[in-house]
């Protein structure tokens, strides 16, 4: 049993969203990482939990989930930022809160695995990976699932989608093969994650 005092806070958690959750986090994260050395420091990036290749391989698994909430510098956090607000609380309401935390994780994680079996050898961090992986959902019910998703959402959504490609690919400063690794795990877990909410 639970007296009245306890309603507030058992609703509280029942509508608090999981974007909301990862934007706190991330937020806070980067003023901690302002304040301890800035967040484009080498030193500061490695100790919050950066991807780094070498540390990875010798042990520190946790470094293919801690990057998923960090970010380089003011304005990869605010787009990537400003991408998780605009496009995850659509797939948050059509996952469900705990289908579409392990989505983006995963995505994230792939994204992160993607990076190191190319054996790109600089610090790497960033959601990228994960809203890529949001964007791979968005493609599938674009091709896949003809009337879950306006036609003209749809398309504007795949243009912006290509141009963000474009400008990854061109930009060297961009962790391409994570956005292009967190889009395929976007895709293909799309379909069996939607099939597990329904059934």
């Amino acid at each position: 049993m639970f007296n009245h005092t306890q309603l507030p806070l058992r609703r509280f958690r029942s509508y608090f969203p999981v974007v909301t959750g990862i934007l706190l986090i991330q937020t806070l994260l980067f003023l901690m990482m302002t304040i301890s050395g800035g967040s484009m420091n080498v030193e500061t990036l490695i100790r919050f939990g950066a991807l780094e290749s070498h540390l990875l391989q010798s042990g520190e698994w946790w470094r293919l989930i801690t990057p998923i909430f960090l970010h380089i510098g003011w304005m990869h956090f605010l787009l990537n930022s400003f991408a998780l607000y605009l496009f995850g609380p659509q797939l948050e309401w059509l996952f469900g809160k705990f289908y579409f935390a392990v989505f983006y994780l995963t995505t994230g994680i792939v994204a992160n695995l993607a990076t190191v079996w190319i054996n790109l050898s600089a610090i790497s961090a960033g959601a990228s990976g994960a809203i890529y992986g949001l964007f791979g959902v968005y493609a599938y019910l674009f091709l896949f699932r003809k009337g879950s998703i306006d036609p003209e959402t749809g398309k504007g959504l795949m243009v912006l989608l290509g141009i963000n490609i474009i400008i990854g690919f061109l930009d060297p400063r961009t962790n391409f093969v994570a956005h292009i690794g967190g889009l395929i795990a976007g895709l293909l877990l799309a379909g069996p994650l939607l099939r597990l909410k329904r059934g």
